[in-house]
């Protein structure tokens, strides 16, 4: 995920990494790992649309691994959407979308959202 994150998005190395994984380590990974690869899969669907997901096999248990996981909001994003509601700017805080991820916050009618 943090090779999609600083825009290193190369087919060839997301193939490698995703189909080097054998079923062994696969049975190692924790929530956080599997919520983490199911972020992985939206990446790759949306970038490489022509190309299967190589942990394809694995989709149902990713997704639910991620809709697992607790948003934890930091003191910080409070703090700005707190700021963003006194200028007016009337927002969904930790607004989850169709695809099940937490947009900090978000205005789903504008589809304006600030992470």
């Amino acid at each position: 995920w943090a090779f999609a994150c600083i825009g290193l998005s190369s087919l060839d190395l997301f193939m490698k990494l995703l189909s080097s994984m054998s079923i062994e380590h696969q049975d190692s990974l924790n929530d956080k790992d599997l919520s983490q690869l199911y972020l992985v899969s939206l990446h790759f669907q949306l970038e490489f649309p022509d190309h299967n997901f190589p942990l394809a096999h694995m989709q149902s248990e990713l997704l639910t691994a991620f809709n697992r996981q607790e948003p934890r909001p930091s003191q910080l994003q409070h703090n700005v959407a707190a700021a963003l509601h006194r200028i007016g700017w009337n927002h969904s805080f930790e607004y989850a979308t169709l695809e099940g991820i937490s947009l900090d916050m978000a205005q789903p009618d504008t589809k304006s959202a600030i992470e």
